[in-house]
């Protein structure tokens, strides 16, 4: 079989805790109204009390590993992204202590960890940073570039990042999650083969507070010109999308998007939004895995994955099933 590097399979572990929008409305966690969460297509979200992202971090990994019967020292690559330093392998409910940073402790990485604890004796490390809720996008990217130009078999690529306590849980109208997320890039594989990726970044809205109403403008035109990119470069036109994979962002949102694309809502698999909320650079692959489970997505068909992070960053990608 030729290189046709492909997500070899997908796991996910979240907070224990689901607290609903009025739960967390009513603990002060939220900046909007609950009921406008609510009709933004929100329920429910993990909050994380005594786990770390390390914590999830591994369960994820662990739990993708043993189902798909992969031998730890097969991985080529481990590809962390998330919470950095100590402050990944902190439980949520202990206050930051931000001396440690001035300290050797500031090398203790959760990524260096996670290939010891998973027995990866073979897998080199590297991290990725600064991409927000695309950080599993820029995973597969760099993965997939690193299967074709060196040879690698198989990357394991993971991502934990959690909102801290005193950040609240709303983050412009999307209501945030706990997860970790992780998923194996495979050099050749006969499904959901990577056809097709693309990425535009714009520094001017680095200062994303400050630039938010400007950032919500040109989220659209700029989400439309990423999709279609994509797309050109799997060699798909808009109507053959049989899937949009979305991130959990406001189903208000998507219903927009859907209509710029010109695709009808029916093909957007969003049974995730109310339930398990926006879990950050989770959502696409966590609804990916579901859609799969679920048999929703059958074998061939065309997938869109889209996802927006703070930074700021669009991307796509095109997966066949």
């Amino acid at each position: 079989m030729s290189d046709r590097p492909c997500l070899g399979g997908i796991a996910y572990a979240f907070a224990d805790e689901a607290r609903s929008v009025a739960e967390l409305g009513a603990a002060g966690l939220l900046t909007s109204d609950p009921a406008v969460l609510e009709g933004f297509g929100f329920g429910h979200a993990h909050v994380a009390v005594a786990e770390s992202p390390y914590q999830l971090a591994v369960a994820a990994a662990g739990r993708l590993l043993e189902e798909r019967r992969i031998a730890p020292e097969s991985v080529d690559l481990l590809l962390y992204g998330g919470t950095p330093g100590p402050l990944a392998q902190q439980p949520a409910d202990v206050p930051w202590n931000g001396g440690l940073l001035q300290t050797t402790a500031r090398f203790k990485y959760p990524a260096a960890r996670l290939q010891y604890e998973l027995g990866l004796e073979r897998a080199t490390v590297l991290g990725l940073d600064q991409l927000a809720c695309v950080t599993l996008f820029g995973a597969v990217r760099v993965a997939r570039a690193l299967c074709l130009t060196e040879g690698l078999q198989r990357v394991l690529c993971v991502a934990s990042e959690f909102f801290p306590a005193a950040a609240g849980r709303e983050a412009i109208f999307n209501c945030t999650s706990d997860a970790a997320v992780a998923l194996l890039v495979e050099r050749s594989g006969p499904r959901n083969r990577i056809a097709g990726a693309a990425q535009v970044t714009k520094g001017y809205y680095w200062d994303c507070d400050a630039l938010r109403d400007e950032i919500v403008a040109s989220y659209f035109p700029t989400a439309v010109h990423v999709v279609e990119r994509a797309l050109a470069v799997a060699g798909w036109l808009p109507d053959e999308v049989d899937w949009v994979i979305p991130h959990n962002v406001s189903r208000t949102s998507w219903e927009i998007l859907m209509g710029l694309l010109g695709l009808p809502r029916a093909r957007l698999w969003a049974g995730n939004i109310a339930r398990r909320g926006h879990a950050l650079a989770g959502d696409n692959f966590i609804n990916l895995r579901d859609a799969l489970q679920g048999g929703d997505v059958r074998p061939g068909e065309k997938l869109l994955l889209f996802a927006y992070g703070y930074g700021a960053h669009w991307t796509a990608l095109a997966v066949e099933a």
